[in-house]
């Protein structure tokens, strides 16, 4: 087992070492204590895949930003289950407060931000993407919600934790297995069932906005289409083209919008000075450049050239 107390270094050194330290154990992660208290404490253990952290610890922020994640790409989906104080997430224009007995999902492969009100404990799970997607799909529309508050299978994921953290390290791998399959057919179970009846009780004005969240954190994907988003949804390419319509847009023409107000962003931004009009493009989703370049021009009036030129003068 890995610990890190800041009870073992100096009151002025435990911002710095409580960063090092949570960055070390899950992803590089900017982190800052709020108030006078500054102390924490992380232990985690790896079996196989399953990797598990327990953290207590005082008030602080976290937030893992763009550059962070681009630069450390970790293709895992962390889930903090609080058994003390409240945290909030936030993740892809979601906002979820967590309390106790609660849980959520945050995809490291993204920006988010963790807020820790007050004393804290919970247990952390980094899981690979792939095993959730097998289980449960496409996992964007689960980040900063909610899970597992009134669900009867709760305590039984919090009770497989508590013992996971005290187990001995040399358990078989093939009972290390078993005991991970457990917890992702748990989790799988509260997951299915909650998003069910938030799905069944949520307006489709609501549903829309879930819908255009989605889109916009795959424009880069160039096979981005109306069905696979639909699927993520578990609703008909027919309905999710009806809601879309009644905000006045098709789902063609909103992919193209967000794509191109993304671009015009970049091309004013000092951060993409340097980067090449046709790179920005591509990681829009265009693959066609000739294209590209017409629509923009249709909606800007300009070319992006253009553009980038009028923003530097600005």
């Amino acid at each position: 087992m890995n610990t890190y107390n800041t009870a073992d270094v100096l009151y002025a050194e435990r911002g710095e070492y409580w960063q090092h330290a949570i960055s070390h154990t899950f992803v590089p992660l900017e982190s800052t204590f709020s108030g006078n208290d500054r102390h924490g404490v992380i232990s985690s253990r790896n079996w196989g895949d399953l990797r598990l952290s327990e953290v207590s610890c005082s008030a602080q922020n976290v937030i893992r930003r763009r550059k962070g994640a681009d630069n450390h790409p970790d293709n895992a989906m962390l889930l903090s289950f609080i058994s003390q104080g409240k945290t909030s997430v936030i993740q892809a224009g979601g906002h979820a407060g967590l309390g106790q007995g609660e849980f959520g999902l945050y995809d490291t492969r993204f920006p988010y931000e963790l807020h820790l009100h007050g004393e804290t404990r919970q247990h952390v799970v980094q899981i690979p993407i792939e095993h959730l997607r097998q289980r449960l799909g496409k996992t964007e529309h689960l980040v900063a919600y909610s899970f597992g508050k009134k669900h009867s299978l709760t305590p039984f994921l919090y009770v497989l934790l508590n013992n996971l953290m005290a187990q001995r390290e040399d358990i078989a791998s093939r009972h290390t297995s078993v005991l991970y399959r457990q917890l992702l057919e748990l989790l799988t179970v509260i997951v299915s069932d909650e998003c069910r009846a938030k799905r069944s009780s949520r307006s489709s004005a609501g549903l829309l906005l879930q819908i255009k969240i989605m889109i916009d954190q795959q424009l880069s994907d160039t096979t981005l289409s109306v069905s696979g988003i639909a699927e993520s949804f578990r609703i008909s390419p027919r309905y999710l083209s009806m809601l879309l319509k009644s905000d006045g847009t098709t789902f063609g023409r909103y992919v193209l919008t967000q794509r191109l107000n993304k671009a015009s962003l970049a091309l004013q931004s000092p951060l993409y000075s340097d980067i090449p009009i046709s790179h920005i493009a591509w990681k829009l989703g265009f693959s066609d450049m000739a294209y590209f370049s017409r629509a923009f021009r249709e909606k800007f009036s300009c070319s992006p050239t253009e553009y980038r030129h009028q923003a530097g003068e600005a």
